[in-house]
């Protein structure tokens, strides 16, 4: 830390273009004499730790033990030791949260489900809602990623039915601190990470992020490449107020991730999940993630704090994939199927052994898209307390502009337009080889644009010693469009399709009642709904016509009951206990007149979750978590249609799922860590007229391990060798879900294969 100085009044100009550069707001900060740099580290960034005790929400006001919901918080220290890189990869360390595939595969981005609800739209960076579609493949310039569970649309707004994803930037520190990492492993596993904080001057702290990558996804051939760059600084203005501008950008050039046959909950017998069965000369994903944020925090007296999120983002991803779809005939000649009433054994008669006949239409596949966002959310706290009560009033505001553009289309085109014929090839050695020609064709064009403006109010109040009280609002209202046109493949010709438009006023509430019978524990319930219109982001539109119209439809709604427990057994380790139970009780789905959608769709999910974070003794650290579900629809249909899927559980929810790492330290030098996940079974498909007299298909569930071992041969260098699915057990993620048509081919991605990283650690 720098020695204090004595500094005459020049931050005037600075505080004054600080106030400019907000939306909206204007604010006097000090200009008495700076002393020192303040604190300028994110509250979840957690070093060194397994346990974070505080969220980075600005709109939470007590520590996570204190806070009457569930939530997990994967510190950085967590994801180095476990050498987990994308969003994915951490997320899957998780209990109760699954994959999905799209139509597109990888180029749809990161699919997530939580608590058995789609929460692809649920993802927050800084608080601020980031809903591009893109695969997050990096997590090198974050410090935590917060899971936040359970209804918590008061919070982050629209469509947070079951809660969702919040990504913590890294920010600069106030010491000087300084990490270069070199990874080499099988596979072709080639990484290094750069991450330098230098304190410039006694305001001023700059830090810069920087990360190159390249490897081949385990146990398979694709190749994942990206390059990163991430610089920030921070000033300290006064001794009271503080600013932070950071920008990232980052660059994929990936091949596409999206698998292998999968039908009924099982691989392809015979198949090998390491077979390509696309085309590697065209098939590729490309990904551009260039954003900026301005962070302003300033204690304006004893009592009231003022704090400000801006985020500008600029994403783009193009991408061409071909799916594993078609014909997979064996050499007994059979090809899978989806299970039916008339065909209950999933395999038909084909007439090519041993022979794979592609379907034309999903390969050369071309969707890229772009993705724009403009916003600030901005907060003032207050704090009022006497001998018996502390009460701390938050009230913000916030606003959101996101604009959306995709075009789709394919290249395996003649020049005249119609679609080209792809041969047969061999089953199970496919030739993955573009030898012909390439003709693009667009199919569609589509734009959409979301502007939402919301302001909300949060109260706490802790009465004496052992109870807390907390409440809060939040009035959101969202504009929506969305336009698209279709080309006609031989001449291109135009098709304007009709505008489709939503505006919504969503109103959100959630409650919270802690007790706590000493300092160390907390015993709460809460109660919170969510809202969720047709269009919950610039890049899902409404359908407007007159069969099946959702434009015209209210948001759906649900709510969410929590009771539960937490227990700091030292002050560095939180064990956690809760039950909750999720009611979905206006779902949209058809209506009796066929033409406009209803919200009489119900559904529900209930579970209870457990976690132990932290350090049990001073050697030895552990994370784990576990979570049991069950979910149920109990009603899909109105009128006099045939409800085929009631009583039916819910898709992709795992019912019961786990995941454990532990480190122990056996000496100053050396220390061992093993973890092991559990992703149990899950249902793949809901009954319909075709399939009603069968049983829901599942998955399987699987077992990982992973472990490692690190020598530190000083305080400023180590080295970590880090094995990932020790057993490289089989088994597969992004499941596609939903399986109802008898020809349809389903598919998923193999997880990864066994893995094996050093990584070398220098710090200094």
């Amino acid at each position: 830390m720098p020695s204090q100085k004595t500094k005459p009044n020049t931050h005037a100009a600075k505080t004054v273009a600080l106030a400019i550069a907000l939306p909206n707001l204007a604010f006097a900060a000090s200009t008495e004499s700076v002393q020192h740099l303040p604190s300028i580290q994110s509250s979840a960034n957690s070093e060194n730790s397994f346990y974070a005790k505080e969220s980075s929400s600005t709109k939470r006001i007590q520590p996570l033990r204190d806070t009457a919901k569930t939530t997990q918080v994967l510190t950085e220290q967590t994801l180095k030791e476990q050498n987990l890189l994308s969003l994915q990869d951490a997320l899957s360390t998780t209990p109760g949260i699954s994959f999905s595939a799209g139509e597109a595969g990888g180029t749809l981005g990161d699919r997530i489900n939580l608590r058995g609800y789609d929460a692809k739209n649920n993802i927050t960076t800084d608080g601020i809602r980031d809903t591009a579609i893109i695969t997050r493949t990096d997590l090198f310039n974050y410090d935590a990623v917060e899971i936040n569970k359970g209804a918590n649309s008061v919070e982050n707004g629209a469509g947070q039915v079951s809660g969702g994803v919040n990504l913590v930037t890294k920010v600069p520190k106030n010491k000087d601190e300084h990490l270069v990492s070199v990874g080499l492993g099988t596979d072709h596993y080639r990484r290094i990470t750069g991450d330098f904080n230098k304190v410039l001057t006694d305001d001023i702290a700059f830090r810069l992020n920087v990360m190159g990558h390249e490897n081949t996804y385990p146990g398979r051939s694709e190749e994942l490449k990206r390059w990163g760059i991430a610089p920030s600084i921070s000033f300290g203005i006064g001794e009271s107020t503080k600013a932070t501008l950071a920008y990232a950008y980052q660059k994929d050039s990936n091949d596409p991730l999206y698998g292998v046959p999968y039908f009924n909950g099982r691989g392809v017998d015979g198949l090998s999940p390491a077979t390509y069965y696309g085309f590697r000369n065209l098939d590729q994903i490309h990904i551009k993630n260039s954003n900026g944020l301005l962070k302003v925090d300033s204690q304006l007296s004893d009592n009231i704090q003022l704090h400000s999120v801006t985020r500008l983002s600029n994403i783009s991803q193009t991408g061409v994939t071909s799916s594993p779809r078609g014909t997979f005939c064996s050499f007994a000649g059979l090809t899978p199927v989806v299970k039916s009433n008339s065909n209950k054994t999933g395999y038909t008669s084909c007439n090519q052994p041993g022979r794979y006949i592609p379907d034309a239409v999903r390969f050369g596949f071309v969707n890229n898209i772009t993705a724009k966002q403009f916003a600030n959310d901005t907060n003032i706290r207050f704090t009022f307390e006497n001998e018996q009560v502390k009460n701390t009033l938050i009230t913000g505001i916030g606003f959101s502009q996101e604009e959306y553009t995709r075009l789709l289309g394919g290249l395996l085109f003649n020049s005249n337009g119609t679609r080209m014929t792809l041969p047969s090839t061999d089953l199970y050695n496919p030739n993955n080889h573009w030898s012909g020609a390439t003709n693009f064709r667009a199919s569609e064009y589509a734009t959409g644009s979301m502007n939402s403006y919301y302001g909300y109010l949060f109260n706490n109040t802790k009465f004496g010693s052992h109870w807390i009280l907390d409440l809060g609002v939040r009035f959101d209202r969202s504009e929506s469009k969305y336009t698209s046109s279709t080309y006609s493949a031989t001449t291109q010709q135009v098709t304007a399709t009709a505008p489709a438009s939503q505006n919504a006023n969503l109103l959100s509430y959630s409650v919270g009642l802690t007790y706590k019978p000493t300092e160390a524990v907390s015993i709460y319930t809460s109660y919170a709904n969510s809202q969720k219109p047709t269009m919950d982001a610039a890049n899902t539109p409404c359908v407007a016509t007159n069969v099946g119209n959702t434009c015209n439809t209210k948001p759906e709604s649900a709510l969410n009951y929590e009771l539960g427990m937490k227990w700091e057994a030292n002050p560095n380790l939180l064990f956690t206990m809760a039950g909750f139970r999720t009611e979905s009780n206006k779902v949209r789905i058809q209506g009796a007149d066929n033409q406009n959608t209803v919200l009489d769709g119900k559904n529900y999910i209930n579970g209870v979750e457990a976690g132990l974070f932290g350090q049990i003794t001073k050697n030895w650290d552990v994370t784990a978590t576990f979570a049991w579900m069950e979910g149920k629809y109990k009603q899909t249909t109105v009128g006099n249609v045939p409800d085929y899927q009631k009583g039916n559980r819910i898709m992709l929810v795992p019912v019961y799922s786990g995941h454990v790492w532990t480190t122990y330290a056996l000496n100053d030098q050396w220390q061992a860590g093993y973890g092991i996940t559990y992703q149990g079974k899950m249902y793949t498909s809901s009954q319909t007229a075709q399939n009603n007299t069968l049983p829901q298909t599942q998955s399987q569930d699987y077992f990982t391990h992973d472990a490692s071992i690190t020598y530190q041969f000083n305080k400023n260098l180590n080295v970590q060798l880090i094995g990932r699915n020790l057993t490289n057990k089989t088994y597969y993620t992004n499941l596609r879900a939903g399986e109802a048509r008898q020809n349809s081919s389903g598919f998923a991605l193999p997880g990864a294969g066994r893995q094996t990283v050093l990584n070398i650690n220098y710090k200094f």
